[in-house]
């Protein structure tokens, strides 16, 4: 419950950002959620009329048609909110590159962890000590166990600097592996020396901002199914609710007249 608070949290701060810098889209989107909103009120309304002609005189329903409308109008504004957030996860990957990235912290555990596979592997025939810090990488095996480290242990940061942009994203391991081990390919087809730090937390920092770009189609998508299957929901158990009592009043009816 707490990550879907998270991800209409994340949507709704897209929707405040949408409204300061394109005012024009945001009424527009007002608009259109507050006539889904009277629309809903009105279903609802009238909705056990259809079993029950006298319901709608002497039930006591409005807060529930209140609810339901304005579950809708959010519903709807959210909406509009998730397909607008693109800007706000690309800052999202920036703010995690300056913070993460450039500490010593992350680049010490990447560094460990490539550095003890590739020992246990035997993938270096000759590997420096710890306190060197630097690995050779001079065979294919050595490279693709470094760049599985980084990768992973990039992956692994970036969730926990900001979850709910992770969950959207479904981030794995596999594209930045592929983008660090095609830019090692590079530098060292046209250098000899040391893989620099810098240039490995620039490839995963661009790698993590393209992933981003591909699946935000799918990404909003998955946000506005979500806002549907929880208004849908909500509706289900307002309808509902409202047919039950609309139900009641006729088999109340019943029994008295049977009396």
């Amino acid at each position: 419950m707490g990550r879907i608070i998270e991800l209409l949290s994340f949507s709704g701060a897209a929707l405040v950002e949408l409204a300061g810098k394109e005012p024009g889209a945001m009424v527009g989107a007002l608009g259109l959620a507050l006539a889904c909103a009277a629309l809903s009120w009105t279903l609802l309304r009238h909705s056990a009329l259809l079993w029950n002609r006298g319901f709608a005189s002497r039930a006591g329903r409005h807060p529930l048609c209140a609810l339901a409308a304005l579950s809708t109008l959010f519903a709807v504004l959210l909406s509009v909110g998730a397909a607008h957030t693109l800007p706000a996860v690309h800052r999202a990957v920036a703010h995690w590159a300056r913070e993460v990235l450039a500490t010593s912290s992350w680049n010490d555990i990447s560094f460990e962890r490539a550095r003890e596979t590739i020992r246990l592997g035997g993938l270096e025939p000759f590997l420096p000590p710890p306190e060197a810090h630097f690995l050779p990488l001079t065979t294919d095996p050595a490279r693709e166990a470094a760049a599985a480290a980084y990768a992973a242990e990039a992956v692994r940061s970036f969730a926990t600097a900001d979850p709910p942009v992770a969950t959207l994203l479904g981030l794995s391991a596999a594209e930045p592996t592929k983008a660090l081990l095609a830019d090692m390919k590079d530098f060292f087809h046209s250098s000899v020396g040391v893989y620099p730090a810098r240039r490995i937390e620039r490839v995963l920092a661009d790698s993590l901002r393209q992933a981003a770009n591909q699946r935000w189609g799918d990404t909003v998508r998955r946000m506005q199914i979500l806002l549907l299957v929880l208004l849908l929901l909500f509706h289900l158990a307002a309808f509902g609710s409202l047919g039950w009592a609309g139900y009641r009043e006729i088999r109340t009816g019943h029994v008295e007249m049977k009396r």
